[in-house]
């Protein structure tokens, strides 16, 4: 069931809802204006404030669905027909009844807004011109942002006469803080006190970020009700984002009744698109700051906003001139030895120098190297794995144990991180740490109970805003744009550096390629000549377990068992090296046979039925013939068979299935097991020489894989698997 417009409304707004509450269509204004909302194209009065009679002398009933134009002189009238978009009329003064008045006019939401409110003009517009002359020469005069923000707070309290005035700058969380203040001596001083983000939700956030200056004329005001001219405006109510005369929350004004504010001023501070903050002003009684006087104080702001860009700007341009020659610095390092552990941690410059961090360190090559104070290696190892999970290759916070369990060391070195991973794997990183920063944070009341409960169990804002003083734990220091910027530049220096190395490489793969060749032949020939001392080893071990056995301590037995074991796996490992170097060695001599009779003679080759009688196997007779070396080839599927028998032996019912399939329009032979299985991250690392996944309750060398790769490559062909730990594996190859 869908909801109808009055259901925006909440039955009843209190603290727990009023970050939803729909604060830009409550239907009503402040008490010193006056409001008419007509169709912008026919002109017919839609909406009207209940006090219009007072300008017009006509009730409620009789405006609504009248023409507009009918109310105003005809200059006036023509200037509402001008009016075609959300930006205000440039405000007409007109005279009601004796007294002044500032018409506003814009389009919303598909009603033409007109707002009226009192104007008294008593400004001098040579003074007007001197305080705009005033606000760009001091702001002008200072470049970092507390003095900009003091200057805006003293010229604020200097032009508009509020008796507190203050730059109030929103936070991480939109928690704010009161950084800069003026106000009349007799009042306490709010710098530095901190408000929680409810106190300004972010509905009213978006507002502000909208309007850009909005007033509270008299906090203690009934506000008006607007009428509608097709029943109750909660049907169908006007929205008055952008109005100047909107009325507040009734939660925002008992709020402010509690801090004994009559009026209010507030103004956006807005940086680069966003809300950085507000300039909050308080009077303590009421106080009407007229239309020219809002926008005065909106320029104000706007030239401080713009003094803010610029001024982090080139504090941004000057840390990232520094971090350009540090790095300069580094990769010079880096390129001398060709040691990135090296060259970012050791020496008068390190990675550490381009952040405000205290501690770093380089993940590479399955190794660490720190610098600075930071935590453990087997803490770095643990905080990698955990931020491997963010998607991103970029990670920061300032708050890594807020939602992590942290030790006490992690925490204390680390509670902030800036980690940037090298490369897709996440394998390698640049990681650089900042210490927890503990502090006392002064609240304006107590933040855990920002609501009070009066005697009749009403629920109301927090009366009290008595200073609250915290111990903040668990947070370092923000990581800011420039640190950001230099890891980024950092590791694409370093991408850079790499792919200069490459032609390097390739040159040095050709020779490794050539040395690999001799190293075959010279494996054959080591472990042709290792025979006969290793023959001579085991039999001379055998005698001695034969003659002597009986006479030897646990110790002497112990030790002639492992001599006979190791000369076995030794042997073992030698007549794989011979097949591994025989293969290398041979050359392919290709011709058409069929795969299924060599698939039934590498089944009767290994005993099949006597070794391994309740394995099941089976054979697809339909497989094509295939073009290869029929020698090498059985071989091949001798290794694949084998290994599938092995790792299928504990189970209970193993089953393997040789057979044939097409991957794209590529004749493929496969063989396909269900035994252990393994994850699929490691399918090149099996292929390794000498590499295996399994422990020593499986036998083997780690070589029959690698033999296998070899002939199919012979070939011109691929071999690949497809694996699932316990679900068991299937190896497909063709032979190109």
């Amino acid at each position: 069931m869908s909801e109808g417009p009055s259901s925006l409304y909440p039955q009843e707004v209190s603290l727990t809802n009023c970050d939803k509450e729909p604060i830009h269509i409550l239907g009503k204004i402040q008490s010193h204006g006056y409001l008419l909302a007509c169709d912008p194209v026919s002109y017919k009065i839609t909406y009207c404030s209940e006090n219009i009679n007072r300008l017009f002398d006509k009730r409620v009933d009789e405006l609504l669905g009248s023409q507009i134009t009918d109310l105003f002189k005809n200059r006036i009238s023509e200037i509402l027909k001008t009016v075609d978009s959300s930006e205000k009329t440039n405000p007409v003064q007109l005279e009601i009844k004796g007294v002044s008045y500032l018409l506003i006019a814009h389009i919303n939401e598909g009603n033409l807004v007109v707002e009226l409110e009192p104007f008294e003009n008593l400004s001098d517009p040579f003074k007007y011109q001197d305080q705009l002359s005033e606000v760009v020469t001091r702001l002008n005069s200072v470049i970092d942002e507390q003095g900009m923000c003091d200057i805006t707070a003293d010229l604020i309290k200097k032009f508009f006469d509020y008796d507190r005035v203050m730059i109030y700058r929103f936070d991480e969380n939109w928690d704010g803080v009161v950084v800069s203040e003026a106000r009349e001596e007799h009042l306490e001083s709010w710098l530095g006190l901190r408000y929680p983000a409810s106190d300004i939700p972010q509905q009213a956030r978006k507002l502000f970020l909208r309007q850009g200056v909005r007033i509270i004329a008299d906090v203690a005001s009934e506000p008006v009700s607007i009428q509608a001219l097709s029943g109750d405006e909660r049907d169908n109510p006007i929205d008055l984002s952008i109005s100047e005369t909107r009325a507040s929350s009734t939660i925002h004004i008992e709020y402010l009744e509690n801090m004994n504010v009559g009026a209010t001023l507030t103004a956006a501070i807005i940086s680069k698109d966003n809300l950085w903050g507000l300039v909050a002003c308080h009077h303590y009684s009421p106080k009407l700051v007229n239309y020219y006087q809002r926008q005065s104080c909106k320029f104000l702001t706007q030239v401080f906003s713009s003094q803010l860009v610029l001024s982090k700007a080139n504090v941004l341009l000057q840390k990232v001139n520094k971090a350009a020659v540090l790095r300069s610095t580094l990769l010079e390092k880096i390129s001398k030895d060709w040691n990135i552990h090296k060259g970012l941690t050791k020496g008068a410059a390190t990675m550490l120098d381009i952040t405000e961090a205290t501690g770093a360190a380089v993940i590479l090559d399955d190794r660490i190297t720190t610098v600075g104070k930071g935590p453990s290696e087997e803490e770095i190892y643990e905080l990698i794995a955990l931020l491997k999970q963010d998607k991103e290759d970029l990670v920061f916070t300032a708050n890594l144990c807020e939602s992590n369990n942290c030790s006490s060391s992690l925490k204390s070195y680390a509670s902030g991180v800036l980690c940037i991973f090298l490369s897709a794997a996440k394998k390698n990183a640049l990681i650089w740490f900042k210490p927890e920063k503990i502090e006392t944070v002064t609240w304006a009341g107590n933040p855990d109970k920002p609501v009070a409960v009066d005697e009749n169990q009403r629920i109301s804002p927090r009366k009290s805003f008595d200073k609250w003083s915290v111990e903040q734990s668990g947070k370092s220091d923000p990581w800011y744009d420039y640190e950001i910027a230099a890891a980024k530049a950092l590791k694409e220096n370093i991408s850079e550096i790499i792919l200069e190395k490459y032609e390097e490489v390739k040159e040095l793969n050709k020779l490794l390629r050539s040395a690999y060749e001799d190293l075959e032949t010279f494996s054959y020939s080591v472990a042709h000549d290792l025979r006969a001392p290793l023959r001579g080893i085991d039999g001379f071990a055998q005698i001695l377990k034969e003659d002597y056995f009986e006479q030897l301590d646990d110790f002497g037995k112990s030790s002639i068992e492992t001599i006979i074991n190791s000369s076995f796996k030794m042997n073992q490992l030698i007549d794989d090296i011979l097949e591994f170097s025989k293969v290398s060695q041979s050359e392919v001599q290709k011709g058409n046979f069929s795969m299924v009779d060599l698939v039934q003679e590498t089944i009767q080759f290994l005993q099949i039925e006597k070794d391994f009688s309740n394995a099941k196997i089976s054979v697809e007779e339909s497989m094509p013939q295939a073009y290869g070396d029929r020698k090498m080839v059985l071989q091949l599927m001798q290794n694949l068979l084998t290994n599938a028998l092995k790792y299928t032996q504990n189970e209970q019912n193993p089953l393997i299935e040789i057979g044939h399939t097409v991957i794209d329009q590529m004749d493929y032979f496969f063989v396909k097991d269900n035994g252990i299985g393994f994850d699929q991250k490691h399918e090149r690392r099996i292929f390794k020489l000498f590499n295996r996944l399994v422990g020593d309750e499986y036998g083997g060398s780690g070589i029959g894989l690698t033999i296998s790769q070899r002939i199919v490559k012979k070939h011109n062909g691929e071999i690949k698997v497809v694996s699932e730990a316990g679900k068991g594996s299937t190896f497909l190859f063709n032979l190109g």
